[in-house]
């Protein structure tokens, strides 16, 4: 990954990307920051448009003000036709229409602005409000990106250099040190309008990626939210609704004429199922033994209810002494691997070992099933999915540790969680 506000690489788009608004590599692959940056990128280019018509007003009083009438044709007639193209320029910029889009993709100014201030500078000799206007070519430097801003700084530098150089007024009146410490004043400031770039594209990329990585969060939230309306609508349904279906039947059995009344045992019993299901139920939806029995036994309420939901074999290694603040999230990335083993694996044996390090707790859930690609895990979460992939970019996010071990079959998961200095709760 290349550092922030860079470009990439592109052979033979050299030029090409001097007229058009390059894009940072390192945010390249998001759709959505890539979004966010040209937001911003047209807002910038909207800016430079109307000041650069506010420049043709200046240019023009500058013409008037300093020069002789003798000098005015040539000179109007430059900043005539910059003030067509810059006229122009705003027009593409602030119109909405399709059919404009791929003239708005284009920005060639900068290298006319250039070129405008630095001749109209030439064309007006010993005129000091002339070179004032090389003063609004840092501006122009600092609203630009990458390696545009780098090139158009050394071209405005030496656009300057050339016209002051070249003026017999300014080397007649002006000594070699005054020129030299000019150019240098003028060339100090353009370098300080790409550092201002740069500082301000690296913001913007930051800002990008927090801002799609926000986006991506609630995504996932909301998500999270209907899976688990949809996981426990299914678990009512096809659990604890099926029951009472039945116990009703055989209630209604028992208050015919003639009734049998086993039915009423049967009933009896088939009520005891429901009330097991749904206290099953509600511990996964929150598990309460995990606030007053701690996470060893809230882990092993989740196993027994893996065992019997799947019918495999579980084996558990638990060393958890103490409570700490990290057990909710350890709780639902444990619940989350062993969802993933019933759904997806096909397993016949699960082991799961649990431990408190001191600093970090350290837990590895591991089956004989089909296993899993590590690879399609990285993939899904540079989708944006969620599941194990978004379980592992938490993990990630708190600072831990998420490896897939090498195992002769099935698939180990092993997570190291480091435990915050004031994470003991007495």
């Amino acid at each position: 990954m290349r550092a922030h506000g860079s470009l990439p690489k592109r052979p033979g788009r050299f030029w090409v990307s001097l007229v058009v608004p390059p894009m940072p590599a390192d945010v390249g692959t998001s759709e959505a920051v890539r979004a966010i940056f040209f937001k911003f990128e047209n807002q910038a280019q909207r800016l430079r448009a109307i000041l650069r018509l506010l420049l043709v007003a200046v240019m023009v009083l500058a013409v008037v003000a300093s020069t002789p009438r003798s000098s005015w044709p040539a000179q109007l007639s430059l900043v005539a036709g910059y003030a067509v193209l810059a006229a122009l320029a705003a027009w593409v910029r602030l119109q909405q229409h399709p059919r404009t889009a791929r003239l708005r993709a284009l920005e060639p100014m900068m290298p006319i602005d250039i070129a405008a201030i630095c001749v109209l500078q030439l064309l007006s000799p010993g005129s000091y409000l002339m070179l004032g206007l090389l003063a609004f070519l840092p501006f122009f430097i600092a609203t630009q990106a990458g390696q545009r801003a780098a090139v158009m700084s050394v071209a405005a530098i030496v656009g300057a250099a050339v016209a002051v150089l070249a003026d017999p007024v300014f080397r007649r009146q002006m000594s070699a040190p005054e020129i030299a410490a000019l150019l240098v004043m003028l060339a100090l400031l353009c370098l300080c309008s790409y550092t201002v770039s740069r500082v301000q594209q690296r913001r913007l990329a930051s800002i990008a990626e927090l801002t799609a990585s926000r986006a991506m969060l609630l995504n996932d939230v909301m998500t999270a939210e209907e899976r688990e309306r949809r996981r426990v609508a299914e678990a009512l349904h096809d659990g604890p609704l099926q029951t009472l279906l039945a116990a009703r039947q055989d209630l209604r059995d028992a208050i015919r004429p003639n009734p049998d009344l086993t039915g009423v045992a049967r009933a009896s019993e088939l009520l005891t199922e429901v009330a097991r299901e749904l206290r099953q139920t509600t511990r996964e939806l929150h598990p309460s033994v995990l606030e007053e029995g701690g996470l060893e036994h809230a882990v092993r309420g989740l196993l027994d209810a893996f065992a019997e939901r799947s019918g495999a074999a579980v084996e558990c290694s638990i060393d958890y002494p103490h409570s700490h603040a990290e057990d909710a999230t350890v709780y639902g990335v444990v619940r989350e691997l062993l969802t993933n083993v019933a759904r997806h694996a096909n397993a016949t044996r699960v082991w799961l070992t649990l431990r408190d390090d001191g600093d970090a707790v350290t837990f590895e859930v591991r089956d004989d099933g089909v296993g899993i690609d590590p690879a399609v895990v990285s993939r899904r979460v540079a989708e944006g999915h969620i599941g194990l992939a978004s379980q592992r970019s938490r993990i990630e996010s708190l600072r831990g540790t998420w490896e897939f071990r090498p195992v002769e079959q099935g698939t180990s998961v092993r997570v190291r969680l480091p435990l915050r200095d004031h994470q003991e709760v007495r």
